[in-house]
């Protein structure tokens, strides 16, 4: 499976870091599924839609970015 830091996974949704890191801690975003790794947080690339999605829903990014896009 292919994993992403937070940073790189920020980076490509065009949020910051700091934002999915809070989401991971206030449960918002299930932890199982982006385990913690050498002291750093994987995210798997696929899981990507679903944390746009609710970056969009907290307000938290624009409806009208595009993943696929940032993906480039």
């Amino acid at each position: 499976m292919d994993f992403l830091s937070v940073s790189e996974a920020a980076r490509q949704l065009g949020a910051r870091p700091k934002t999915i890191s809070d989401l991971l801690y206030q449960r918002e975003l299930p932890d199982d599924l982006c385990p913690i790794v050498g002291g750093r947080r994987l995210i798997p690339r696929g899981y990507l839609p679903t944390i746009r999605e609710l970056l969009v829903e907290r307000g938290l990014l624009q409806a009208n970015s595009d993943l696929a896009a940032n993906q480039a």
